[in-house]
């Protein structure tokens, strides 16, 4: 990986670099989450980062374009803004929506722009659990906002001072059999001085732990063979509580093993306690309450599960159309609620189990309250 630009002194090599690995990290995630999404084979590779002033930093082959503004509230701080073509954008909202491409000049209205930042909001919190992994702290974003960029001096003037620094990485993007294009992340040079920080304190505590351990160890090896001669008299009031009444059998162990009994450990005496067992009582039912039970086991039940809820004005509903976005009062990735003819029993995630749906449940209601609700 090497810069799009001579960078300056606050960068070495390896940082560079370092910032660059990261990044390939964080994004490979995304790539996976975006997949998913599109249905189709999604690859960002080769990053290559560039360091320069706000003022030297260029993009004009990317216009027109289309920036998306991610800011880290947790573990991280600062702003990551990506930069995408206005083309590859209206290739993946057509894609998310499932619309033929079309030759109109796109336009980032309220369906595209509810489309593409949803789009980056999975990509950017795969790289975010990415990064909380690597980093070892947890990262947390803000929902993505996306806006049109007219030109690029604009875009600096509103982000960044002329002498400020700006740290680039531009990736490769690749969406199988529709897009082969580039993208551009522009992180704050303090950003990204945290990033390579985070991974050098991570890296500092595993180095640090292992040497700490051995001088521990190795006091405890030391008097091993100096017991048999000096310690005998010196002990001698701690093995005077052995003329009490022996203890159980775990105690005794203890001496065959070398173990010394302090002076209160010496005072109580350690007995195994009793307990009385209680054998299960079944219920027994009649004949006529079994009958009715396995009657009872037998109706079937409608379940369903609901993915979240919303509210609308009939005006809004009268406006839905084929590729209309409905957004619901739960975030992406929340539990969702499982109904038995209509009453809430359980919450659980959704899962795939081959080609179809299926939830795993992970919180139930108790049975009696289920029984009532039955």
């Amino acid at each position: 990986m090497r810069g799009l630009a001579d960078h300056n002194e606050l960068f070495t090599e390896m940082e560079i670099d370092a910032i660059g690995e990261i990044l390939n990290i964080s994004m490979g995630a995304s790539a996976t989450s975006m997949s998913t999404m599109l249905d189709k084979r999604v690859v960002i590779t080769t990053p290559s980062v560039g360091v320069q002033k706000a003022s030297d930093f260029y993009f004009e082959s990317f216009e027109p374009a289309v920036g998306v503004e991610i800011t880290y509230t947790g573990g991280l701080l600062g702003t990551n803004i990506m930069i995408l073509k206005e083309s590859d954008v209206q290739t993946i909202v057509d894609l998310l929506l499932q619309r033929e491409p079309s030759d109109e000049k796109f336009v980032l209205d309220e369906i595209s722009n509810s489309a593409i930042c949803e789009v980056m909001n999975q990509m950017m919190g795969s790289s975010a659990t990415a990064l909380s992994q690597l980093l070892d702290r947890t990262v947390n974003i803000s929902p993505p906002s996306s806006f049109q960029i007219e030109s690029s001096s604009n875009f600096k003037k509103k982000y960044y001072a002329d002498d400020s620094t700006v740290v680039s990485i531009c990736f490769h993007l690749t969406i199988e059999g529709v897009l082969e294009s580039e993208f551009i992340s522009v992180l704050s040079a303090p950003l990204a001085k945290e990033l390579i920080g985070s991974l050098d304190n991570g890296s500092d505590k595993t180095e640090t732990a292992q040497p700490q351990a051995q001088p521990q160890a190795e006091p405890q090896r030391q008097p091993q063979p100096e017991v048999p001669t000096p310690q005998p008299q010196q002990d001698m009031p701690y093995q005077q509580p052995q003329a009490q009444p022996p203890l159980d059998a775990n105690r005794d162990q203890g001496y065959s093993s070398g173990h010394k009994i302090s002076p209160t450990e010496a005072r109580y005496q350690v007995q195994r306690v009793d307990f009385s067992e209680f054998q299960p009582v079944e219920p027994v039912l009649s004949e006529e309450q079994s009958n009715n039970l396995n009657l009872i086991m037998s109706v079937p039940l409608q379940i369903s599960v609901e993915l979240g809820r919303t509210k609308k004005q009939i005006k809004d509903i009268l406006t839905f159309s084929p590729g209309t976005i409905i957004e619901l009062d739960k975030q992406a990735g929340a539990m969702v609620d499982i109904f038995v003819n209509g009453q809430p029993v359980s919450r659980g995630e959704v899962v795939v189990v081959e080609d179809c749906y299926g939830v795993r449940v992970s919180e139930i209601i108790s049975n009696n309250e289920l029984m009532k609700i039955l």
